[in-house]
């Protein structure tokens, strides 16, 4: 029996981590940043990245000289997630808690120090700053970033924020490290995560986590309530009702 390991396929290596440096960079990446950090000869990243751009799974912005994720890649990703049974229950989830309390709700999964929004479900009054599924912010300004931050050991966390300035976005964002680390430490032993008005003024989000069958926390879900409606009893309604609604997507995904 040949135990040997299959040869790795230089060109799709390499295709796929120029698609994924450029999704996941900060900013748009140039031609320069891409190649000086995956260190692949220009004369091959001109042809890959040429064909990634023929094929519209990235735009290349003449003017401004960077690349962006393209339509064909976002149209791949929207299948993805429309495709899979973890997305439709997560989605059934944040419905129905929308639908409860008449609020907007979404659901979102951890990237390196960023939330991923892969849900939304817009209510009567929408305060959110989620536009389009997809939409990327800092997880230290968010209760879902924060539930889902909470799930990682201190020093992955610190390892996650290492040389990075937090970005305040209201006078109630959390920018020091080790105040983080002790919000996290609460939010772990508490079982949920609020954000009090620190990445919109006048909203007040409360997340609870989600796990799969094999207990691992892959998601958070969310609602955000106008911050002039939370009196301390409806709080604590809305903290049991997201509590709730995360364990029930829990379980429909197997969770025990």
């Amino acid at each position: 029996m040949d135990n040997r390991k299959p040869a790795v396929v230089k060109s799709a290596t390499r295709t796929l981590d120029v698609i994924e440096f450029i999704v996941n960079s900060s900013k748009p990446p140039t031609f320069t940043a891409i190649q000086e950090f995956l260190d692949i000869p220009k004369s091959s990243l001109s042809y890959l990245l040429q064909d990634l751009t023929n094929r519209d799974y990235i735009h290349y912005d003449p003017d401004m000289r960077v690349y962006y994720p393209g339509l064909k890649l976002i149209q791949v990703s929207a299948s993805c997630i429309n495709n899979t049974n973890m997305s439709r229950e997560v989605w059934l989830g944040i419905k129905k808690l929308s639908d409860e309390l008449g609020e907007t709700t979404h659901a979102a999964i951890l990237d390196g120090r960023f939330v991923v929004y892969i849900g939304k479900c817009q209510g009567t009054k929408d305060i959110s700053v989620v536009t389009t599924i997809g939409f990327k912010i800092p997880a230290h300004a968010t209760a879902l970033g924060k539930m889902l931050l909470s799930f990682h050991s201190k020093e992955e966390v610190e390892s996650r924020l290492r040389n990075v300035q937090l970005e305040r976005y209201t006078e109630s964002t959390i920018v020091s490290p080790q105040e983080l680390i002790t919000e996290l430490e609460k939010i772990s032993r508490q079982g949920y995560a609020i954000d009090n008005q620190e990445i919109i003024p006048g909203g007040i989000c409360v997340a609870a986590p989600i796990g799969d069958k094999s207990h691992k926390v892959f998601a958070a879900l969310s609602v955000t309530v106008p911050a002039i409606r939370v009196s301390e009893d409806f709080l604590q309604e809305i903290i049991i009702k997201v509590g709730a609604a995360a364990a029930n997507v829990s379980m429909r995904l197997g969770k025990i």
